[in-house]
């Protein structure tokens, strides 16, 4: 490599350092949301205090005592355990972790193309606008850099065909035999381990590997089963799927042309057809098979876009690939200390922008928590138990009343999956105020209620229009009522 390709090559490097520094920045300042955070935490507080996953509702008056399961047990136990070590800090370290590393998979997985740095970086930066909106603190988090690792092994194997004419060796390399903890361990961090198989069963239409594939997937599918609930999980995972619950879900419904992140997500989409036929990209079958297969998933329901938009990342470096830039040699970048150096800065700059950090030197900063994480207003119930029950919330008010009041049991949570359809209904209707809303309350014996006046805003009207209830507390986020004495 002469002087001028090093130099390249160093810069690749600058260019990675540079969107790390992007990933932690947005990872460490988005607010934390109350959704599927704090519920988790009080899940594996639970699960380490009973020894064992609970298997009925204990959180709520709606569903108590049904079974339930929790795939998630994991994810659960380890989120607990990183906020009672350190915090919201080490929370926002953590997440920030998560998203880095699946970005460095990506990152090692276009560069196998022989991209130049920088149009990594654009892709990537892409990438990062249109799926910053999944980056939430949840279970999820964990199983991101998975998912790109297991990427990253099977279009390696894709690119090695293209590199290598004679017939493929059945032999596993160390990095395939790494897919079965790996789906071990992704069975019990969260639900979506069926989304490792959407990649691995395409492999089996590309003829020179059907036969390698067929055992990586039989024994993968064996490790899922290295769980609590064993072959149930795969029963509870269609199940979780087919909840009539998710229909009240945004996440669950198909992504929609209404907002900036999903104009980038649809453009890129439609962009590449032409890049595509321009480049004269010659995909493999498996490949088509993850760009129609994840492409549906995706339009189906907003929760998939970020996978897909880890297959059109890697699948456009394959199209651009086809211009044989020069590529990223790894090799070289240790010869330059200063790159090296700089490339450590930009790793660590952004950890003033952490929760509990950036509080400390910039006046103005965001926020740690989301502003519909009711803090005051729970601190208030916690000061008032005498406040009567049944009580009925905010969906989103469920997951933090949850955790930081264990023994008073919510209405409603965000966890959709376990409440019938009919208590979705009855929320809604009561939220928006619809005719009947003071009978169904009184079906469920309500006597007071947790409010967000700006999500339930007719609802508060009515309250304080009709009379009968009385406003004891009220503050931007959240307003507490009760049944007034006569």
């Amino acid at each position: 490599m002469n002087m001028a390709q090093e130099q390249r090559s160093s810069h690749h490097f600058l260019w990675l350092g540079l969107l790390l520094f992007v990933v932690f920045s947005i990872a460490f300042l988005l607010p934390i949301l109350p959704n599927d955070f704090w519920w988790y935490l009080r899940l594996g507080g639970d699960i380490l205090m009973n020894g064992e996953i609970p298997s009925v509702d204990t959180y709520t008056s709606t569903i108590y005592g049904t079974p339930q399961v929790y795939p998630m047990w994991l994810s659960a136990i380890f989120l607990f355990w990183i906020h009672e070590f350190g915090g919201l800090p080490l929370i926002g370290l953590i997440r920030g972790i998560m998203i880095g590393a699946f970005f460095v998979v990506l990152w090692l997985t276009c560069a196998r193309q022989g991209l130049p740095g920088w149009l990594i970086f654009i892709l990537s930066f892409l990438n990062i606008l249109a799926g910053a909106n999944n980056w939430a603190v949840r279970p999820q988090m964990f199983v991101y850099p998975l998912f790109g690792i297991t990427l990253w092994v099977v279009d390696g194997v894709l690119h090695r065909l293209d590199q290598c004419k004679e017939s493929y060796r059945f032999r596993l390399s160390r990095w395939e035999m790494a897919l079965i903890p790996i789906s071990a361990l992704w069975a019990n961090l969260h639900g979506s381990v069926i989304i490792l198989f959407f990649l691995l069963v395409p492999m089996l239409f590309e003829n020179r590997l059907w036969k390698k594939y067929l055992l990586i997937i039989g024994v993968c599918f064996l490790a899922t089963l290295i769980n609590p609930r064993g072959i149930l999980l795969w029963s509870d995972t269609f199940s979780l799927l087919n909840s009539g619950g998710n229909e009240f879900s945004r996440e669950w419904a198909p992504p929609t042309n209404s907002h900036w992140q999903m104009y980038i997500f649809f453009a890129w989409l439609l962009a590449m057809i032409p890049l595509v036929g321009l480049s004269r990209t010659r995909y493999h079958v498996p490949q088509w098979f993850w760009l129609l297969g994840f492409g549906w998933m995706a339009l189906s329901g907003t929760r998939y876009v970020i996978w897909f938009l880890a297959i059109l990342l890697v699948l456009s470096a394959k199209a651009f690939g086809q211009w044989k830039i020069i590529p990223f040699n790894p090799t070289e970048i240790r010869k330059d200390r200063f790159q090296l150096a700089m490339f450590f800065v930009l790793l660590i700059l952004p950890l003033v922008f952490l929760p509990g950090i950036r509080q400390v030197w910039w006046d103005q900063a965001p926020p740690s928590l989301s502003a519909d994480t009711p803090v005051e207003a729970v601190d208030w119930l916690k000061k008032h138990p005498e406040i009567p029950r049944p009580l009925f919330n905010n969906y989103v008010f469920g997951s933090y009343l949850e955790y930081a009041i264990p023994d008073l049991p919510v209405w409603i949570d965000t966890r959709f999956y376990p409440f019938p359809k009919e208590i979705w209904q009855d929320y809604l209707s009561i939220s928006n105020a619809e005719p009947e809303w003071e009978q169904k309350l009184e079906s469920y014996g309500i006597a007071s209620l947790i409010l967000d006046p700006n999500a339930q805003t007719m609802l508060v009207e009515e309250l304080n229009r009709k009379g009968g209830w009385c406003k004891e507390y009220q503050d931007l986020t959240a307003v507490i009522y009760i049944k007034c004495q006569p």
